[in-house]
């Protein structure tokens, strides 16, 4: 369950290199930003090792450098890190991969954050009988065998007996978490991937860093998870257009974000091909194989401005659906989500009610 897609952001510029998931470092697409016409102040750096984060803002906190904010900034990235990746084998998660089973462990706040999540959204899936099991955050087998986790690329497509194999090792009921206690456990021998919500988890870190620093104006991106708060230099709001999903770079749909959240999923870029069949690192963990829909992304907006890692969760998470289930998903529980499909050799965009008040006025409603 992995994520690849592109954003522009209005108002700055700046190509942005993406991965297949948050914590890997695989090559991914880039995301056009434009310069803003009121002064922008920006940073970037690197996270995850390969992923581009950018944080823009009107002013600077008082007494630090541009300089000063990068390095504070990159320190707390490098941090999360150290927490989420599945690409070091001393990162917190991969010890908990390898911890017993059965007892309960501690764990950190942005573990405990990144878990709190992805079971949540997990779990809200599979109370409707549509989506249930389909996102699993216990996926990093099926990851590894197709050949998009840490292990390396495949060189065949897997059998059927291997897919089942790795199958028997997934479940992400088999996860508990105690928030409270900042404490999880396994209940089986299952391996956690936390790639559908690096990137969110990563822009949460900013923001908090950001706000103990007493700055309130800003928007943050890594790859493509977003965080808006407050308004430009201008005093205008932070707009972001969604691309299309053809490598043009032309803007699909231009949204207003306010103070929230936006991440997208898409299945477009990162894949491989065997015998004229294209394979996405997209998996639906109630087959163990790639997606095969005509679903190209999903972008979702959260209303709440604190919680990227959430928004994260859920585009991965619908974008493993068919368009008509996620849009249906998405209407049941109140989420606002934009799609993209890809029909012949055009691209058709539908979203859900609660994606209408964040379109300009003359863009209506349902299909576009």
């Amino acid at each position: 369950m992995q994520q690849a897609h592109r954003a522009l952001f209005v108002g700055m510029s700046l190509a942005l290199s993406m991965t297949l998931a948050a914590c890997q470092p695989a090559a991914a697409p880039e995301s056009s930003v434009k310069e803003a016409m009121a002064p922008t102040i920006r940073v970037s750096g690197v996270a995850y090792r390969s992923m581009a984060w950018q944080v823009s803002l009107a002013e600077l906190p008082a007494n630090m450098s541009n300089e000063q904010l990068q390095a504070a900034l990159q320190k707390r990235l490098d941090a999360v890190n150290d927490v989420l990746s599945t690409y070091q084998p001393t990162t917190e998660l991969m010890r908990f991969n390898r911890a017993s089973v059965g007892s309960w462990h501690d764990i950190s706040p942005p573990l405990q954050h990144a878990l709190s999540r992805a079971l949540q959204v997990s779990a809200q899936m599979t109370s409707l009988s549509a989506a249930a099991n389909a996102y699993d955050i216990t996926v990093a087998p099926l990851v590894n065998l197709w050949g998009f986790g840490a292990a390396g690329k495949a060189t065949t497509v897997p059998s059927d007996a291997a897919i089942a194999q790795a199958r028997a090792n997934v479940g992400w009921q088999f996860v508990q978490l105690e928030s409270k206690l900042n404490r999880a456990q396994k209940l089986k021998a299952v391996s956690i991937d936390l790639s559908s919500v690096g990137e969110g988890a990563a822009v949460d870190e900013l923001s908090a860093a950001l706000q103990e620093l007493g700055i309130s104006d800003y928007l943050i991106s890594v790859a493509g998870t977003l965080k808006a708060r407050g308004q430009r230099a201008d005093g205008s709001a932070w707009r972001i257009a969604i691309e299309r999903p053809d490598g043009s770079g032309n803007a699909e749909q231009l949204v207003t974000l306010g103070d929230g959240s936006l991440s997208t999923s898409g299945s477009y870029r990162n894949f491989f091909e065997r015998n004229g069949v294209r394979y996405s690192h997209t998996i639906d963990a109630r087959t163990g194989k790639p997606i095969t829909h005509s679903g190209v992304s999903v972008t979702v907006i959260s209303p709440v401005a604190t919680d990227a890692t959430l928004a994260d969760a859920w585009a991965t998470a619908l974008n493993v659906l068919a368009p008509d289930v996620a849009l249906s998903v998405a209407d049941t529980l109140g989420l606002a989500i934009y799609v993209i499909e890809r029909k012949g050799d055009s691209f058709v965009a539908r979203h859900s009610a609660a994606f209408k008040e964040y379109l300009p006025v003359a863009s209506g409603t349902g299909d576009e």
